[in-house]
Parts: structure tokens; C-alpha cells; sequence
């Protein structure tokens, strides 16, 4: 007999970082009998998408054909995969890890958050990274300051060959500010529509500014000045494109900050899994 939908979250929520697959949440609540099996499959389709909504839950996160679904805070994230990796390159020692040779050491779910975790582990100066040509290699930086007199600067801009995750943010201009008061734009109100995008998108934390802007239907410098705010405050965290094949209307939509030649178009809201 398959259980009720109300036993969903809960049994999610037991599985933490490991997840509940879609299969085996199937056979919980749906059951074997073939007697009003397509009902009770939408029921919990329809329970599932309610929950994601909720942020309740995220998901599904596809690795190779299995789905997993996770509890709010709960499995892999560019904070977990950005762990994994600081970890990998300070057991490496003095000995340089190149970017390809470190994705091959990030496995299972957390792979997909590689390309972010890397930047994010390098914004936070937790990693160096150095260039030789086009390569890059990367050192813990407890390493790079102990034996290479290497050290991250720590005056707020971003280390070298480092895309910023938080830039510091200017102050808002009187429109921008202007702007926001009628939208009452705050994080609390961006925090829904940011949710049910990054379900849509499979749980991937990165969101589109543009995403987001239509989704709140705000005015684009109203929506500009809360993410720089939120960004500095540590909150969120913004990302540059790493692709000149993204449409134009994403870039269009981006934030461009003196000194960075590529806008940010990118939103991460931190310890919101």
C-alpha cells in the first residue's frame, strides 16, 4: 500500500545530503498495485512541485538516469562541491593541480557545480590560482603562503584571475533608489521567485538576472541596486558570464561594474539549498 503524500517531506528531509531518488520515492507513494496508479503518480507529481515551490524541497538533480530530490539545505551545492575541491587541492600539497586534473577528482552529484565552485572557492581566496598560457593551476593558499610567500590580498578586490563573487557594491544612485521604494524590493521578496527558477532549473543555484527580473516583473536598476546591496552585505553572490554564446538580452540584462571587463549575469542567494 502506498503511503500518504503528508509522509513526502518528512521522508525527503531523513534522507539529507544523500537525497530520496524518484524511483525509490515512487515505490513509497505510489505503490505496485496498477489500480489507480496514474492517479496517485499525479497526486504526487503535483505534491512534489508544491513542495519545490514552498522551497521545501529541491530538485530533481539528474545524474546520469536517476533523479534525486533534497530538503531545503540538504545535498550538493556550489558550497559543498567549492569544500570538496579546497580540500583536494590542500591534501595536493605544493604539488600544482590543474583545473582538468581537479574536475576529475569532483564526482558524482557534485560535478555539475564545478565551473562555480572553482570560482567561488577563488573569490573567497581559499584557493590560488595561478596561470601559465591558457592553463591554470591552483594552490590551497595556506600552502601558497607558507612556502611561496604568496598571499591573497585582503583589501576587498578580487584575488588575481579571479571572478568576483561579491563585489563591493557602489552606493545607489538617487533613481535606482528611487526606483526600488515603490517596488519594495528586498531580498524577502526576491527570495520566492528565485526558489521556484532554480527548481525549474533543476536545483542548479545559479539564476539568470534576467530570469529574475521578468519573474518580479521590477524595474531592471531597482532590481540591479538590491542585488549589489545583498552582494555586499554577503548574502548573495553574483557571477560574470564565462560564455560569449549567451543571448543578448541575458547580457543586456547583467551588472557591469567598473573594472570588470564581463557584466554580471548571475545570481546566487547563499545558504538557500
Amino acid at each position: 500500500m502506498a503511503s500518504k503524500l503528508d509522509d513526502l517531506l518528512p521522508a525527503i528531509v531523513a534522507a539529507k545530503d544523500a537525497g530520496l531518488t524518484l524511483g525509490r520515492i515512487k515505490g513509497k507513494f505510489v505503490g505496485s498495485g496498477r489500480r489507480g496508479a496514474a492517479e496517485r503518480e499525479a497526486a504526487l507529481r503535483d505534491r512534489l512541485a508544491a513542495l519545490a515551490r514552498e522551497g521545501a524541497i529541491w530538485g530533481p538533480v539528474r545524474h546520469g538516469g536517476t533523479q534525486y530530490w533534497f530538503g531545503s539545505g540538504q545535498g550538493p551545492s556550489i558550497e559543498t562541491a567549492s569544500a570538496i575541491l579546497v580540500r583536494l587541492v590542500l591534501q595536493s600539497g605544493t604539488k600544482l593541480l590543474s583545473r582538468p586534473g581537479l574536475e576529475k577528482k569532483v564526482t558524482g552529484l557534485h560535478r555539475r557545480y564545478f565551473a562555480d565552485a572553482i570560482k567561488h572557492a577563488v573569490a573567497r581566496r581559499e584557493i590560488v590560482e595561478l596561470g601559465c598560457g591558457t592553463s591554470r593551476y591552483y594552490l590551497h593558499r595556506d600552502v601558497a603562503a607558507d612556502r611561496f610567500g604568496l598571499e591573497a590580498a585582503d583589501d576587498g578586490a578580487p584575488a588575481p584571475n579571479a571572478s568576483a563573487a561579491a563585489p563591493a557594491a557602489p552606493a545607489p544612485t538617487a533613481v535606482s533608489a528611487a526606483a526600488a521604494a515603490p517596488q519594495q524590493l528586498d531580498l524577502a521578496a526576491l527570495l520566492p521567485a528565485y526558489r521556484r527558477l532554480k527548481a525549474e532549473q533543476g536545483g542548479f543555484s545559479a539564476v539568470k538576472i534576467l530570469d529574475l527580473q521578468t519573474a518580479l516583473g521590477a524595474p531592471r536598476e531597482a532590481l540591479h541596486a538590491l542585488l549589489l546591496a545583498e552582494a555586499k552585505a554577503g548574502r548573495i553572490s553574483i557571477h560574470p558570464t564565462t560564455s560569449v554564446e549567451l543571448p543578448a538580452a541575458v547580457i543586456e540584462a547583467g551588472i557591469r561594474l567598473p573594472g570588470f571587463a564581463e557584466p554580471f549575469v548571475t545570481v546566487v542567494v547563499k545558504d538557500d539549498r
